[in-house]
């Protein structure tokens, strides 16, 4: 239902892509590139997230490649699915999936987004290493796991950011969020690599450490009020439990 190709039949998109190979006599190497444009969930249609998937593709590869495009909805946040083919229409020429291409596209989805008044990730995560996006799902102790507990510990003893802050260095972290730093960043005492916030994933940026306490240190208040009201009149020892 919701599928588009460019420059292809949609139901002989293979087909087609692999006639324009053999007409150049560049059947071999990569068949395709696969991209995904995914949106956050809750802020577009499925028909609006095709629109984006396919106008993506026009001002990215229209005028030189072969695309097909795939809107995918039944997984609760709505993205988009684009098959390049590896070779030219035009000139035959294979596409160069290189850095440059990758930002490029990253460039226009972002375009789109911000036509449309959708989110835009200000800060990219880039690809998480093989050997540590296993070692976090196995629950091992990398170093961003390591500094996420450290976080949440000091956290949980802070009654203000100054605090927290305080905190980490007793527990050997220091967290640079100066006015002029473009991207706070976490760093391990004697370590010489320093990590962004937003590496950490959602709840570890300065906004959302700073709601965290403000948070927690308004359910201690309320308990300690409630603590209070029981305390019968004559008995000044009460528990404090958070």
């Amino acid at each position: 239902m919701y599928v588009t190709t460019l420059h292809c039949r949609r139901d002989h998109a293979y087909e087609d892509m692999q006639y324009v190979k053999r007409h150049f006599n560049k059947t071999g190497g990569n068949l395709a590139y696969h991209c995904v444009q995914s949106f956050k969930t809750g802020e577009v249609s499925p028909e609006l997230c095709h629109q984006l998937g396919v106008e993506l593709a026009k001002r990215m590869w229209g005028d030189r490649f072969q695309v097909l495009i795939a809107t995918h909805f039944n997984t609760g946040t709505y993205h988009n699915h684009l098959v390049i083919n590896s070779v030219s229409y035009k000139d035959g020429q294979k596409f160069n999936c290189d850095k440059r291409a990758f930002y490029r596209m990253r460039e226009i989805s972002d375009a789109l987004c911000q036509e449309h008044n959708l989110t835009v990730i200000e800060y990219p995560k880039g690809k998480t290493a093989r050997s540590l996006y296993f070692a976090e799902k196995q629950g091992e102790p990398t170093r961003y796991n390591l500094m996420r507990q450290t976080i949440d510990e000091c956290i949980g003893v802070s009654s203000d950011f100054d605090y927290f802050l305080k905190s980490l260095i007793r527990r050997g972290y220091v967290l640079d969020c100066a006015p002029n730093r473009k991207c706070p960043t976490i760093q391990a005492i004697g370590s010489k690599k320093p990590v962004r916030l937003y590496h950490l994933g959602e709840g570890y940026s300065v906004p959302e450490i700073q709601k965290r306490i403000h948070k927690l240190a308004l359910g201690i208040r309320y308990s300690r009020e409630r603590e209070d009201e029981s305390v019968e009149p004559g008995n000044s020892s009460y528990s404090l439990s958070q």
